[in-house]
């Protein structure tokens, strides 16, 4: 499973950022985390992107810092 951890990203690059990782660094990987920390802005922004490329996803409620994301 890969890992992206969004602590320090600024929001207006976290598109970006998502981008690079899904598409790039990670293409073909069928499971990850996205670490987004207690931002609820921060969540917001990752669960729009996810629902734009129709990722499966969802927040563990035991830590909603994190989205487990599975294609």
């Amino acid at each position: 499973m890969n890992t992206l951890d969004l602590h320090g990203v600024k929001h207006s690059k976290v598109e970006d950022v998502l981008l690079q990782f899904f598409f790039w660094e990670n293409p073909g990987c069928k499971n990850y985390t996205v670490i987004t920390g207690d931002s609820y802005q921060m969540r917001k922004i990752v669960t729009s992107w996810l629902d734009k490329y129709e990722y499966y996803y969802y927040i563990p409620s035991h830590n909603l810092g994190e989205i487990k994301i599975s294609e």
